[in-house]
């Protein structure tokens, strides 16, 4: 067995965690370091083909995502107001995504609200709407800027009532994670059995991302569609439909009312998911969007900025992003 501290990419080892689809510890090396150059082995489960952090890189996940994460991701202690206009953008991508899941009426709650973007377009468009947020800095911008009802701290500590949502929403939060499949089924306590979760993650396979750049100290697991939906149904959500999109995953899911559903075969996973990894890092200098990508960020930013700076208020800037919406 490979020693924690000197396993090279394509080693077979045993994780310290185990695979949280089968509890296996057969693992390959897929990566070293994170996308700063700092140590941080991640792995793919021999088993099922998911990839993980092992081992964890912070012991205390409440305190780092409460206090820490938000300043090392977006080097703000309160969002920008070019990050909310990119954020209410992507809020209303994510309601197209969904299928019209949300209606007028539902009671919602979002997980890892964040600024509380996606709170407030609940609220707009007529959802009685929460929210969760850890950071003590963005889930107090949301409430004093948009009036929305978010609880400070973790899920496991917020006092909702079981099965008391329509609507669960999850974005960009269950790769954070240490055990998805708990976590999900623990958060699918507040669902009414039948209610929908909505889940979008980073896609772990998407090729228009350079390889070294996929590995970050809070992104704990990296899924693809169908560990994506292996997960949810360990967790007792049957899947509606898993979308592939540019660089992220979006599923809507269905509680089924059972602690645990059959998962889909994951027989010969792994082997394809690491042939697609390793096919994505060597195409990634061939694809002609890989030259594009920096000018067109810098004209999206330049954009950003020119329109953020027309609102006088972050709740402007939201109102014009979702008007007719």
């Amino acid at each position: 067995m490979a020693n924690l501290h000197d396993c090279s990419i394509g080693d077979s080892i045993q994780t310290v965690r185990p695979c949280p689809l089968t509890g296996s510890h057969d693992a390959v090396v897929v990566a070293n370091r994170d996308r700063h150059g700092n140590s941080l082995r991640n792995v793919m489960s021999s088993d099922s083909g998911i990839i993980f952090v092992d081992p964890l890189p912070v012991e205390d996940l409440a305190k780092f995502y409460r206090e820490e994460y938000r300043v090392s991701y977006k080097q703000s202690f309160v969002p920008k107001p070019k990050h909310i206009l990119r954020a209410g953008g992507v809020a209303v991508e994510r309601l197209g995504h969904s299928r019209k899941a949300a209606q007028a009426g539902m009671r919602t709650l979002d997980i890892g609200a964040g600024g509380g973007e996606w709170v407030y377009l609940m609220k707009t468009l007529g959802c009685d709407a929460r929210g969760i947020e850890p950071n003590l800095g963005y889930g107090s911008f949301a409430k004093d800027q948009y009036g929305v009802e978010v609880f400070l701290g973790m899920y496991q500590e917020a006092a909702f009532e079981p099965e008391s949502f329509d609507l669960l929403s999850l974005y960009q939060v269950l790769e954070h994670l240490a055990d998805p499949v708990e976590d999900l089924r623990r958060m699918s306590r507040f669902l009414k059995t039948g209610g929908l979760f909505l889940i979008e993650v980073p896609d772990i396979l998407f090729p228009g991302m350079r390889f070294d750049h996929k590995w970050h100290e809070g992104h704990l697991f990296g899924f693809d569609a169908l560990t994506l939906e292996a997960v949810a149904a360990k967790a007792g959500l049957k899947a509606r439909f898993v979308e592939v999109l540019p660089g992220n995953l979006f599923g809507v899911f269905e509680k089924s009312g059972e602690e645990t559903l059959p998962t889909p075969s994951l027989g010969g996973h792994a082997d394809r998911a690491k042939a697609a990894l390793a096919a994505g890092q060597a195409s990634y200098w061939s694809l002609a969007d890989t030259y594009t990508k920096v000018p067109r960020r810098l004209v999206k930013r330049i954009a950003e900025k020119w329109q953020s700076a027309r609102g006088k208020s972050p709740r402007a800037i939201l109102d014009r992003v979702y008007r007719g919406v």
